[in-house]
């Protein structure tokens, strides 16, 4: 017989994952009706021969998931001091891998690894437009550097 914590543990798991599935659920059925309202305002303003079924959809861009604990500046604060003692030129992925794990991220975990990394090149371009930072380029790859 399975150990009762681990049985009772399992047990809890499945039921926050079925509460998952039911508020998606409901999620979706209200996307739906307000779809309905779009686009009949649509055929309101547009007219009725506007076609709002051939509008293609967009999908929403990634949510970025960063500690809430990093407080306002916190990540910007984290890639300058990688570059800094970095010393020469650093690529982007370097800096956002030693990056994560000053902020206490795991820096391999798939699809928010990438995510990750675009939320630093962000910061580092930020950072250059500001005159903080400058970039080289070393063939294909970019190179950072604190500015002299």
């Amino acid at each position: 017989m399975a150990e009762s914590h681990v049985v009772s543990a399992l047990r809890h798991k499945r039921g926050g994952i079925a509460g998952e599935i039911i508020a998606a659920e409901r999620r979706i059925t209200d996307l739906r009706a307000a779809l309905v309202h779009v686009d009949a305002t649509l055929k309101l303003f547009a007219g009725s021969e506007t076609n709002p079924e051939a509008i293609p959809p967009r999908l929403p861009r990634p949510v970025r998931e960063l500690p809430s604990s990093l407080g306002r500046g916190g990540l910007t604060r984290a890639v300058l001091d990688v570059v800094r003692q970095a010393g020469g030129g650093v690529v982007t992925a370097d800096v956002a891998v030693q990056a994560a794990l000053r902020l206490g991220i795991d820096p391999e975990t798939g699809p928010r690894r990438d995510a990750f990394i675009e939320t630093v090149r962000n910061a580092l371009y930020r950072q250059r437009d500001r005159g903080i930072l400058i970039n080289l380029k070393d063939g294909a790859r970019v190179l950072w550097r604190v500015a002299d």
